[in-house]
């Protein structure tokens, strides 16, 4: 089949990701990119362009709405992944240029957070043949229906079965404690808790700088880490924390299952949808406070062999589930041409 996919093609994006998978399931793959040339997620636009974001009227730098027009035809499925500059315009000209085809969208974020939705996402909610989220409480008929979301689809997260599977350990990005993302504050404060308890914090990702010099226990990289270094940096860190952002409601994340799927040990803020996932204290371990946090540390790294139990028991237990990006999707997509009752 046919299958054009819209989306980021950043450096650390994980729409890349999903079109490997819908490629290693036979699709034919057209990719249109919303990311500038040459752009990246540290790449700061200018003034005006920042105004209309906050607007929630960003721009089309890509020219990604022609580029899809164009790419329609003949598509069985056309699948939006968090792609917010695409007006309806453009996917009533995809109906036209495929009348057969689903239209689907894909989102990682919580859309009822005004700030994860554009305003020509708003104008297209009611086009689409099935809306995808990793936000179980989006499917509630208050939340995303109430928008017009005439279908919606509540999944789990998933992870990459080539660029999140296990990687040999590497001296360079040695951990004790690590987190890999992006600066927040009260994850900011949870880590600075670990430091001043004495164990030592390495993080990696965009916006700790201003953490740097605070604790001697305290290891900011500066960088991001992406592809191979991501999977470095977990597979050397003794205890991989998960954290959920607020902002975001979150139950769960990308990062429960990567990490897990990479053979890492895990510690996770407290979610009953991740603990139905990995059990606790068996395939993962969950903190409710910063103080939990701490003692869980202090107990998973004072015993080395039941971490690396945990860590394979919670591997095996990912790919056993089908948390795989392609095992994600082949469900996706039989929703979507209607082999579970999408009309």
């Amino acid at each position: 089949m046919k299958v054009v996919l819209v989306g980021e093609t950043n450096p650390g994006s994980r729409t890349p990701q999903r079109l490997r998978a819908l490629r290693d399931l036979g699709h034919d793959v057209e990719m249109v990119s919303t990311t500038p040339d040459g752009w990246t997620y540290e790449t700061r636009p200018g003034l005006a362009e920042r105004l209309l974001y906050r607007l929630r009227l960003p721009l089309d730098r890509a020219g990604a709405n022609a580029r899809l027009a164009r790419a329609a035809a003949g598509a069985g499925i056309v699948i939006l992944d968090n792609a917010r500059t695409i007006r309806a315009a453009t996917l009533r000209a995809v109906r036209r240029a495929a009348p057969a085809a689903r239209l689907v969208w894909y989102s990682e974020d919580d859309t009822m957070n005004p700030r994860h939705r554009s305003r020509w996402l708003e104008g297209c909610i009611g086009l689409f043949d099935l809306w995808v989220t990793t936000k179980s409480f989006n499917a509630d008929p208050a939340e995303v229906p109430s928008l017009g979301a005439r279908h919606v689809l509540a999944v789990n997260n998933s992870f990459c079965p080539h660029e999140h599977a296990p990687i040999a350990p590497d001296p360079r990005f040695a951990a004790q404690v690590g987190f890999v993302g992006t600066y927040e504050a009260p994850r900011a404060a949870d880590l600075l808790a670990l430091a001043d308890a004495g164990l030592r914090v390495r993080v990696w990702g965009n916006g700790w700088e201003r953490l740097a010099g605070r604790s001697p226990n305290l290891d900011v990289a500066g960088v991001p880490v992406y592809g191979d270094d991501f999977r470095r940096a977990v597979c050397s860190t003794a205890v991989n924390l998960c954290f959920l952002r607020k902002g975001n409601r979150d139950r769960q994340t990308c990062r429960s299952l990567e990490i897990p799927a990479m053979g890492g040990f895990m510690l996770h803020e407290a979610s009953d949808e991740v603990a139905a996932l990995l059990a606790p204290d068996r395939e993962a371990a969950y903190f409710a406070s910063a103080d939990e946090m701490i003692d869980q540390c202090r107990r998973w790294l004072a015993d080395p062999a039941a971490r690396a139990a945990a860590a394979a028991t919670a591997r095996a237990r990912v790919l056993a589930d089908g948390h795989s990006h392609p095992e994600r999707w082949r469900a996706i997509l039989d929703q979507a041409l209607g082999q579970a009752g999408i009309d």
